[in-house]
């Protein structure tokens, strides 16, 4: 519940992302939960602050689990293959590096040197610290919502997208955020 709680929460304070429609805490095939997320309107170009901000959602849940239970589970695995395949193409096909901005690298290049597959390595780092980082600072900045989130999502194992506002709306008119 907590792990889906974090992307949700990270979800709803990030106004770049989709709202989320749907979290669930009933496992179904490989997953044992999922949060659900759609989009208000057909889009097919991200910006990078776009991009960054799915990561942190991505990596809402595992920040969350370490945050509060002070480990870290295999439950991240598919959320950290996709921050690793956004962050890959941000920096080797978008151009959305801190050095590699002027041209795509094709990282399956035999030809590409040591050196610049470096490079590669590190911007991907530094653009996937840097959403853990975000995604670790808002989850332990709003834990009252994060803990509000999780205990409706162990009450009812289902919350659709008016629990959710319900949830969010309760705890900022009550005070605990904003």
């Amino acid at each position: 519940a907590y792990h889906e709680a974090g992307h949700a929460l990270c979800s709803e304070l990030l106004p770049s992302v989709e709202r989320v429609h749907r979290i669930s805490i009933i496992p179904r095939g490989q997953a044992l939960g999922y949060t659900l997320n759609l989009p208000e309107e057909d889009r097919y170009l991200k910006t990078k602050e776009e991009l960054l901000d799915y990561m942190v959602v991505l990596l809402g849940g595992r920040v969350t689990e370490h945050l509060i239970f002070g480990e870290i589970t295999t439950g991240a695995s598919d959320d950290l293959r996709k921050v690793h395949e956004i962050s890959r193409s941000m920096v080797t096909e978008y151009g959305m590096g801190t050095e590699l901005m002027s041209k795509q690298v094709p990282t399956d290049d035999y030809s590409m040197s040591d050196s610049t597959r470096r490079q590669v390595d590190e911007e991907q780092q530094y653009l996937t610290d840097l959403a853990h980082r975000r995604a670790l600072k808002m989850v332990s900045e709003n834990r009252p919502l994060l803990d509000a989130l999780a205990r409706t999502l162990l009450e009812n194992e289902v919350l659709e997208r008016e629990d959710i506002q319900r949830v969010v709306t309760e705890y900022r008119d009550g005070g605990g955020g904003g």
